[in-house]
């Protein structure tokens, strides 16, 4: 069902509840509802202004605050002001327009409403089997809905909500108290062994009808077709249709809107009582949890209580054995040996131990010398200015050294290289990896030059000419097939 934005609107009935002056407002509309209940369905100012400054706490209220909070509750459509002529005895007392105040439909649902938010937590809830059977009963008078007369069948519709309803709201608050903080203060007190076998059987029983119960309603919600149930919601919708309704609440879509709830309220009965996934089943599993909870709590409380009588004798003997000591020194060891060090102090330090014994003591270690620092913000720790290593030699030796392996390097590249051609088809001596890497070094510079030329890190020109086809290059760690081609060096270059 889609959302309308009329609906959807603040409603202004409520806002006495959270004004700034909610005192005075919400008094004046409780002695309006508390009226309502006697039938006084209209007051007068001096009446409303009695009845509040009955209460001590409204002792001090005078009749201008009433006025102006009465003005504000007709403004906010709690109050309906009607002008009460049978007390005008003068023009004045007409021009003055005194009043009669009578709470609004909207108003008194809201107050209502109040009503039963404070009595929430104390009304007495309970898990009742007669629900299941009163729904078993309803059901089984499908049969008979042809037969009956519209009103009939819309008395029956709503007796079958009503029993559904009082079935999800009374096992939802019941089982709501077990999950509260409050449950669980309530199932650690020591009265709550004796009430925990009576809980149990009452739990027990419950589900015991509810199995049996929502099986069988199960299977008469089954047993219908589709056929059959949009025959009976479609006389459903036929016996809300027979009940006159006010103008005012025939919106457009108010007979999609009804056909929508009458649909939905099928469909959470039946995914209630049917399926694997069905709410009596979870039901079942919640309650069983309650139980376990419960047995397992009260199992506890025994456990608790009988650890506190065994305590008392074992500190009843250890009074007794301090009474006995002969000496001050004796009771300092068995209250050692009872309750530990009464005095102990951790020392560590970021340095290696001897030995990783826990037994050792502290006097037997080894004294520590650890730094301390302040633990200010501007503290700096202190430079230790030194001069800088001459390290001339060794980089002179390392120079060298790289100077010799890139002689040797060049050497036995160069030693490839005969009659001014590197023809890569006939080198007969295994290459190595790094000489390898300088001859396709050459190769990669003039291929990507435009004309086919390159010059080497040692100085040489030369160009590649390419043979076509492939040849087969043997190294010392395999053997590289490359394409076959020839680098031809410039002559009086290669020396």
């Amino acid at each position: 069902m889609a959302l309308q934005a009329d609906l959807l609107e603040s409603i202004p009935q409520a806002r006495y509840l959270s004004a700034e002056s909610y005192l005075s407002y919400r008094a004046i509309m409780r002695t309006f509802y508390l009226e309502y209940q006697k039938m006084h369905y209209q007051l007068d100012k001096d009446a409303i202004l009695s009845f509040l400054r009955a209460e001590p706490l409204l002792a001090s209220y005078t009749a201008e605050e009433l006025t102006a909070d009465l003005n504000q509750l007709v403004k906010w459509k709690n109050l309906t002001p009607i002008q009460d002529p049978h007390k005008v005895y003068t023009i004045a007392d007409f021009k003055n327009r005194q009043y009669q105040y009578m709470m609004t439909e909207a108003a008194l649902e809201v107050e209502r409403m109040t009503v039963t938010l404070e009595n929430l937590y104390t009304q007495t809830t309970g898990l009742s089997s007669s629900v299941f059977r009163r729904i078993q009963a309803d059901l089984r008078e499908v049969s008979r809905l042809e037969e009956m007369t519209l009103k009939d069948v819309g008395e029956w519709w709503q007796e079958l909500q009503e029993d559904f309803r009082r079935l999800r709201q009374s096992h939802q608050d019941y089982l709501r108290e077990f999950y509260g903080p409050g449950a669980e203060k309530q199932m650690k007190s020591a009265e709550f062994i004796a009430y925990k076998q009576h809980l149990i059987r009452y739990l027990e029983d419950f589900i015991q009808d509810l199995q049996s119960s929502a099986a069988q309603i199960g299977a008469l919600l089954e047993s219908f077709s589709g056929d059959r149930v949009e025959r009976i919601l479609e006389l459903v919708h036929q016996s809300a249709l027979a009940i006159p309704r006010p103008h005012a609440e025939q919106t457009p879509f108010w007979q999609e809107e009804l056909r929508q709830k009458e649909l939905g309220v099928w469909q959470a009965l039946t995914a209630w009582f049917t399926g694997r996934d069905s709410t009596a089943r979870q039901v079942m599993d919640v309650t069983n949890e309650v139980i376990r909870r419960v047995v397992q709590n009260a199992a506890l409380l025994v456990q608790m209580q009988n650890m506190g009588v065994s305590n008392k004798a074992e500190l009843h003997r250890l009074m007794a054995l301090f009474a006995q000591a002969s000496s001050l020194g004796d009771a300092h060891r068995l209250s050692a040996m009872v309750f530990g060090a009464q005095k102990c102090r951790h020392f560590t330090v970021n340095a290696d131990r001897e030995t990783e014994r826990i037994d050792r003591s502290i006097y037997d270690e080894p004294p520590m010398e650890y730094a301390l620092q302040p633990r200010v913000r501007t503290y700096k720790p202190r430079m230790d200015r030194s001069g800088f290593t001459d390290k001339g030699a060794e980089k002179a030796a390392q120079k060298r050294k790289i100077l010799e392996e890139e002689r040797l390097l060049r050497e036995r590249t160069l030693r490839y290289i005969r009659d001014g051609k590197l023809d890569f088809s006939d080198l007969r001596e295994p290459v190595p990896p790094e000489v390898r890497t300088v001859l396709l070094s050459w190769v990669a510079m003039a291929n990507l030059a435009p004309d086919g030329r390159g010059l080497t890190q040692y100085g040489q020109r030369f160009s590649l000419q390419k043979r076509g086809g492939v040849c087969s290059m043997i190294c010392t760690d395999g053997v590289l097939t490359m394409p076959d081609c020839v680098l031809v060096f410039e002559e009086n270059e290669n020396a």
